[in-house]
């Protein structure tokens, strides 16, 4: 029996914890000095980039997949 709101809800979910986790930083950005608001955006703009993802997934269950494959077929077909 298939159980597509599987990967669905887990995505959501994980998109979720990571926004909550990220929330608090982002909050108290400001009256940081400018090396640590750095280092602060370097952590936090790949796990945004995360978040997107499962969120993407989350509406559209193997968009991903489906995307990476175009973009490897459409390299074999340049090289050739």
């Amino acid at each position: 029996m298939r159980q597509p709101w599987v990967p669905r809800v887990m995505n959501a979910s994980l998109a979720a914890v990571l926004l909550l986790l990220v929330g608090p930083i982002v909050a108290n950005f400001g009256g940081k000095p400018m090396y640590v608001q750095a280092a602060l955006l370097l952590v936090t703009l790949p796990t945004l980039l995360v978040v997107a993802l499962c969120l993407s997934s989350a509406i559209r269950p193997g968009s991903l997949g489906r995307a990476v494959r175009r973009r490897r077929a459409r390299r074999t077909t340049s090289q050739d």
